[in-house]
């Protein structure tokens, strides 16, 4: 049951059940997950596997792209680089969370590339890849922010001057601690044309908020015991009042719903949001910047 909008400029929406908007195979979370966070832990939708076999393990799709060095932009860390096999639609940087680098990511990176964006992963624990949450909580701890933002400045600049390919516009997209990383970004970094937050800490300063000047996509996850829906309706509210581009969803999930890497990992919520977020993209890409931005709250309910 979709629920109603409010008219006027803004108009408003939360997602309730994914399952209502696109056909997902929802065996993939059951029968395909690995324990190790390092490595895929649901194949790919479309994927193909024997089924009343457990002898037959999915094959974990091949990497398309290689680690490059950002040196020449201004940081000494290094990206994963996946490049699409046309003339690209524009670049995408991804800022992962706890995880770090890792296959999950790098997957994920290899999606935006089939969808025709040159998209580019940065590493932010100096490539150390956490075999457990423990070790993983201590290495974003030791994340400074300062330093983040400058591998990721990196990372917008490698999208925007490398002579290897041709990109107008780039977009950010973060999980978790990384979608932190990527408001921050949107905030402070030239050359960022629209910006993806998967379930991440958000800061609603007055003085903060005044400085977005870039479509904004949020995703929440309803479950996510570490940031309230209170500080959510907060934080939607302060953009709706400064007139901020922002595009909100919220999802009946747990944080961590579209990392690959992650114990929370949902295929279905995961699949819905990716569509919305290439869709987000190809839309803000396309169209001119405006100063004022429209805020949609789309709301659909179960029955």
């Amino acid at each position: 049951m979709v629920g109603k909008k409010r008219k006027g400029a803004f108009s408003a929406c939360f997602f309730l059940g994914f399952y209502l908007l696109l056909p997902v195979q929802n065996s993939l979370a059951e029968n395909n997950l690995e324990k190790d966070p390092n490595s895929l832990q649901a194949a790919p939708i479309g994927s193909v596997e024997e089924k009343g076999n457990p002898s037959v393990q999915p094959a974990e799709p091949v990497l398309r792209g290689a680690l490059v060095k950002l040196t020449d932009f201004g940081a000494d860390d290094v990206g994963y680089l996946s490049i699409p096999d046309q003339e690209p639609k524009g670049g995408v940087v991804l800022v992962p969370g706890k995880w770090g680098m890792n296959r999950g990511i790098k997957f994920l990176a290899d999606r935006f590339s089939k969808e025709g964006y040159v998209a580019l992963a940065v590493d932010l624990f100096n490539g150390i890849v956490p075999k457990d949450s423990s070790y993983a909580a201590d290495l974003t701890r030791f994340v400074r922010e300062d330093s983040a933002l400058g591998v990721i400045s990196a990372a917008v600049r490698f999208l925007h001057e490398s002579p290897r390919f041709h990109t107008d516009k780039v977009g950010i997209v973060g999980w978790d601690r990384g979608g932190e990383y990527t408001f921050e970004a949107a905030l402070n970094i030239k050359g960022i044309e629209a910006a993806i937050i998967y379930y991440g800490e958000v800061d609603f300063e007055k003085k903060k908020l005044f400085k977005l000047k870039v479509p904004l996509c949020y995703f929440y996850a309803e479950k996510d015991k570490s940031i309230s829906k209170e500080k959510i309706i907060h934080f939607v509210n302060r953009l709706e009042e400064e007139k901020k581009p922002l595009v909100f969803y919220s999802f009946d999930a747990q944080d961590g719903f579209a990392d690959p890497s992650n114990s929370n990992y949902d295929p279905t919520n995961a699949e819905a949001a990716w569509h919305i977020s290439i869709d987000f993209l190809e839309k803000k890409f396309n169209a001119p910047r405006k100063e004022t931005g429209l805020l949609e709250k789309i709301i659909h309910g179960k029955d």
